[in-house]
């Protein structure tokens, strides 16, 4: 007997969609039966009240029975979601993909930063009192002194460089400081400040004579540090979960369109975990930005930077590991509010229904291919001379077509 198991991922699916109709079916039962129970003893005389204080409330005894089934249900969907994950070899060559992304994305964010002081455009160095300062390469400071000098011209280039630039909180900052904000993430002075402190509880914590005025330095600068590296990593990883979301969502309304039941339960969980995902990976990169930072220091301020972009990719992935552990929690939390979340998609169903068809001739299009692959695995020789022989009879086709165009040509163009 062969060790494999053999499991249809689609039939687990309709047991957890089947599970979905009972459930909501016993709901709607509990919920009836406790506004019935309600009316009886309400109708009931005074006097024969008390006989009903002892009855079980069918609210909590469902409540319990349903929290149960649901918590079934999401293990069973969630096994069937492994399998098709099993099964589907395109799938797991995305996944690589989207991993190689990732490896990509964080050595061109520390090559542009590399690239950026190796050529001299912002040059970090000690003073003579042993503090970091820095400067910036004289036709860089030289330029953009000169922009700074026009309001207008200044404002487009701060806009051009990024809207964000335009707010208050940047209106005295130095175009030359914003420049590198665009490059290296962060405002010169604050790498500054943060390499200094990291190097002073580093250097006083060997020499055992940090105080309470280092450490809350470290917190300070380390918390600006954070704070800036905070807003582009919230606001790309909501990004990216929502364009996830969104995709699942419509998926649902291809699969799950003709079942109002199982339709409101999953976007509810994509919604969810979308959510959960943006917190858990920002927190993460967060948090791996100031330690890789800190770590960074010790080799000055582009170490701090470089090692910032390296903490914050390692943080993101510890924050992707963490989200899986919390899924279910934060499954479990959406579907409690199912019918709001549900009101608020309903708002762009023609959308998402738009977008399931679409991703419905991409799925089917994905299993002709697996089935293919599977079937090359399976018979490479065989698939081979099936491909040989429909090359053939394309060649052939093409061959027949094109002898035809000439005999069409050779009369319609007899005249010559």
């Amino acid at each position: 007997m062969g060790n494999d198991i053999s499991v249809n991922p689609d039939r687990l699916e309709d047991l957890a969609n089947d599970l979905v109709t009972r459930l909501s079916r016993i709901e709607d039962e509990y919920r009836n039966l406790h506004m019935e129970l309600a009316d009886l003893i309400n109708s009931a005389p005074p006097e024969y009240r008390h006989c009903f204080y002892h009855v079980g409330d069918p609210w909590s005894t469902g409540n319990q029975l349903t929290g149960q089934l649901s918590e079934m249900e999401i293990d069973l969907r969630m096994v069937a979601n492994k399998f098709a994950e099993a099964d589907n070899l395109v799938g797991k060559l995305y996944k690589l993909y989207e991993q190689y992304g990732a490896v990509t994305a964080l050595g061109t964010l520390m090559t542009k930063q590399l690239a950026f002081y190796g050529l001299g455009f912002t040059q970090f160095a000690k003073n003579a009192e042993g503090v970091f300062t820095y400067k910036h390469m004289a036709a860089l400071q030289k330029v953009t002194d000169k922009i700074d000098e026009t309001k207008k011209l200044r404002t487009m280039t701060k806009a051009f460089l990024s809207p964000f630039y335009l707010r208050s909180k940047y209106k005295d900052v130095p175009l030359a400081d914003l420049v590198h904000k665009k490059v290296a993430k962060y405002l010169p002075d604050d790498v500054v400040k943060f390499t200094e402190s990291s190097n002073t509880l580093y250097r006083k914590t060997l020499l055992r004579t940090v105080d309470s005025t280092d450490f809350k330095s470290f917190v300070k600068t380390g918390a600006k540090f954070a704070k800036t590296n905070a807003a582009s990593t919230v606001l790309l990883t909501g990004i990216m979960e929502a364009g996830g979301m969104g995709l699942k969502i419509s998926e649902n309304y291809s699969k799950y369109g003709d079942n109002p039941d199982v339709l409101k339960r999953e976007n509810a969980k994509a919604v969810g975990n979308a959510v959960n995902k943006t917190l858990a990976i920002s927190g993460g990169a967060i948090a791996g930005a100031a330690i890789g930072g800190a770590l960074g220091s010790m080799v000055g301020p582009v170490g701090t930077v470089v090692g910032a972009a390296a903490g914050s990719f390692v943080g993101g992935l510890v924050g992707e590991k963490t989200a899986e552990l919390t899924a279910g929690f934060a499954e479990k939390v959406s579907i409690l509010l199912k019918e709001p979340i549900h009101f608020g998609v309903e708002k762009f169903k023609s959308g998402f229904e738009k977008a399931g068809k679409a991703i419905d001739v991409a799925n089917k299009g994905i299993d002709i291919v697996n089935n293919q692959i599977k079937e090359t695995i399976e018979d490479p020789v065989g698939k081979i001379k099936d491909i040989g022989k429909g090359l053939s009879k394309a060649k052939e086709t093409a061959g027949s077509l094109i002898e035809g165009a000439k005999g069409f040509l050779d009369k319609k163009l007899s005249f010559f």
